[in-house]
């Protein structure tokens, strides 16, 4: 997202704000369309998503407290849409540092903290190792677009 989010000047703070999972994969893989403003259709993704889960959550709590429904069975949901969204940002690039760190180090803090208190510290881990690890990362993409745009050049 770094490099996503680069040149997107006073609306990157925002952009920043309204990530979420819905947001990333949109602005990850959805190619955007020609003739339009890559920075403005980031911020409209963002924008738009984010008054989609302010509505949704609004209507949600008003419904919610009118109707009582069983929710066995959402966990197993949540957990499907994030498998199909890690596979296909792990599908989409050939980098899989960063993703098999997250798997890495979620699975080390949750031999050490158990279930119930493994996430926060995972975070802060993936979140220091990602940092640290930044700079490589950088280097590695840059060197990969440079050979595809030569390989380009070439043909």
């Amino acid at each position: 997202m770094i490099d996503r989010y680069k040149e997107t000047g006073k609306k990157k703070p925002y952009l920043i704000f309204a990530l979420t999972d819905e947001t990333y994969s949109l602005v990850c893989s959805g190619d955007v369309p020609e003739r339009v403003d890559q920075k403005k259709y980031f911020f409209f993704v963002s924008l738009f998503n984010q008054c989609y889960w302010i509505a949704g959550s609004v209507l949600g709590a008003l419904i919610g407290s009118l109707l009582n429904f069983n929710t066995a069975g959402i966990d197993f949901s949540m957990t499907a849409l994030f498998l199909v969204v890690f596979v296909e940002q792990w599908k989409s690039t050939s980098n899989h540092l960063s993703a098999l760190a997250g798997i890495g180090i979620s699975g080390i803090c949750l031999l050490i903290f158990g279930s119930d208190r493994f996430l926060i510290p995972a975070m802060i881990l993936i979140t220091v190792f990602l940092t640290l690890a930044r700079r490589r990362l950088e280097m590695q993409h840059a060197d990969k677009t440079l050979v595809s745009e030569t390989e380009g050049e070439s043909k």
